[in-house]
């Protein structure tokens, strides 16, 4: 598999995976946050919207690396966060 890797000026070289878990670890713990806090039917839908492009990253990081059951539990959590949003949109 081709490596897409980004320099930075310190020397640090991130590659493509290590961004792409970085960037699901961090939109996982800000829609966790949001869906907890339960403030109003907006942060909630908001939380969903952030748990499905999570879903999404996890999902491409389980089919990139081949790890089944990374790929086979973030599709079926894709599915419950979807539900998510359509049961707490219509009370926005």
């Amino acid at each position: 598999m081709a490596t897409w890797k980004i320099y930075f000026k310190v020397g640090i070289c991130l590659d493509f995976l290590t961004l792409l878990r970085g960037f699901a670890a961090v939109i996982t713990i800000v829609a966790a946050v949001l869906i907890a806090s339960n403030w109003s039917p907006k942060t909630m839908v908001a939380g969903f919207v952030l748990f499905i492009a999570a879903s999404l990253a996890w999902i491409l990081d389980g089919w990139l690396e081949e790890v089944p059951s990374l790929f086979i539990q973030n599709v079926v959590l894709l599915l419950i966060n979807i539900f998510g949003v359509f049961r707490w949109l219509p009370k926005t």
